[in-house]
């Protein structure tokens, strides 16, 4: 590079120094990289790439520059076609045509001549490239490559081949049935890095259709009672979730292993999905509705918010199935009313709205009429509208004494503030 040239740091540096007259300066800048682009050295190409690239991310459009950042994915350094990969990482679309030129450095970048430690990196860099730009031509035309690299000796390379595969069946669905016996063994791979790739890629294959991954409910089964990866755990639970509507024979199997997460993992995140699992999948028997409200308790008494406004969320979710077990936890509910967060406030205000029953109503609505009073703004039209929804739910059906109806509707009556929707609610109670 000539020492004249500026390096992306002075570009850096100069648009700093040029921010009220960016316009010229860009100008230059860009009249330079151009005429470094036609330079014989390769050092020169590749920095004029690099600062390219940089204003790219600016918003400058570099899309004239194609041809050259194919250019720099076929210099021979490796440290000048990583600047290339990012470059067409970062600018080629699916819809770019010069990216049918690339077939052949993917190609080449994939079957390395050396077996260095070092060639592997590479590779993966090549990978990554491909993950970003990858349409049904390149899919075609590099599936039988990439599903060569599934067997590599390095894991690394392992991993990264699983993964761009999902790119490539996103590009050309059907590569998925010519390589899924492949991925298949990968979720038995002995590397576990490998694993959760494989893993990662069926869950999402899965997202949308799950009954054509029923097939590996075995493989699916054997890493939940043998994995220790909490990340890869909660994964298989989700899927394995998905599959139970599908295979009701599952549900039994699934039953003691989500029991033993459940009592022994310390993670939350795994805590959670275990019981969001057997709630959705109605593989709830006493002892387990049991343990699940036991463990959703903790998360509401929890300091964290976050833990908090989960437990909640189970509950609603488990109170659909089994109402009595919630509605003995009501005085628990309620104090989530004290709660500072407006989302939890809310979340309780509607699980407590569905477990009222003749025998409870007075107590709640007295609860929230105390709530009420120190409530402000809209929330506090939204408490007001959720009394008055509890009361004449199901034609009154929970009123035992009319009397006492009419002395807290004179209360909502005379309070400020009411909003329209509120006020005719209140008129339609008389």
């Amino acid at each position: 590079m000539s020492m004249f040239s500026k390096s992306l740091q002075d570009v850096v540096k100069g648009i700093r120094a040029h921010k009220h007259n960016l316009g010229p300066y860009i100008s230059g800048v860009l009249s330079e990289i151009k005429s470094e682009l036609k330079a014989a050295d390769d050092d020169t190409k590749a920095t004029a790439i690099e600062k390219l690239t940089y204003l790219q991310l600016e918003g400058y459009d570099m899309s004239w520059a194609n041809f050259n950042i194919v250019e720099a994915m076929s210099m021979p350094w490796f440290g000048h076609r990583h600047i290339g990969y990012l470059a067409a990482a970062q600018s080629f679309y699916p819809e770019t045509d010069i990216i049918l030129l690339t077939t052949h450095l993917f190609r080449k970048a994939f079957s390395p001549s050396s077996n260095d430690f070092h060639t592997m990196f590479q590779t993966g860099a090549a990978i990554s490239c491909l993950a970003n730009i990858c349409n049904k031509d390149l899919a075609m035309a590099l599936l039988k490559d990439v599903y060569g690299m599934l067997n590599s000796a390095r894991p690394y390379t392992r991993k990264k081949s699983v993964l761009v595969l999902y790119k490539l069946f996103q590009a050309w669905p059907k590569a998925l049935r010519l390589s899924f016996p492949r991925l298949r063994e990968k979720l038995n791979d002995s590397d576990p890095s490998v694993r959760s790739a494989a893993v990662y890629v069926v869950c999402e294959l899965a997202r949308n259709n799950p009954k054509n991954y029923l097939s590996l409910a075995p493989e699916f089964f054997k890493i939940l009672t043998t994995s220790s990866n909490n990340w890869i755990l909660i994964k298989i639970v989700k899927l394995l979730g998905s599959l139970v509507p599908l295979e009701p024979r599952l549900a039994k199997k699934l039953r003691d292993p989500l029991h033993d997460i459940i009592t022994t993992t310390p993670a939350k995140s795994l805590l959670y999905e275990c019981i969001n699992t057997l709630i959705s999948g109605k593989l709830t028997s006493k002892s387990v509705v049991s343990l699940c409200m036991e463990k959703l308790r903790t998360f509401i008494e929890d300091p964290d918010q976050n833990l908090k406004y989960l437990g909640l969320l189970g509950l609603h979710k488990l109170m659909k199935q089994h109402l009595r077990v919630v509605a003995e936890h009501k005085d628990l509910v309620l104090d989530c009313l004290e709660d500072e967060d407006p989302t939890i406030r809310r979340r309780a205000i509607d699980i407590i709205t569905r477990m009222v029953s003749r025998k409870n109503m007075g107590g709640i609505v007295r609860r929230l009429m105390v709530h009420l009073k120190s409530a402000e703004g809209e929330y506090r039209n939204y408490v007001m509208g959720r009394i008055i929804e509890i009361c004449s739910q199901q034609d009154f059906k929970f009123v035992s004494d009319f009397a006492w109806y009419v002395r807290i509707l004179l209360q909502l009556t005379v309070m400020v503030g009411t909003s329209q929707e509120n006020a005719v609610a209140l008129k339609s109670q008389f």
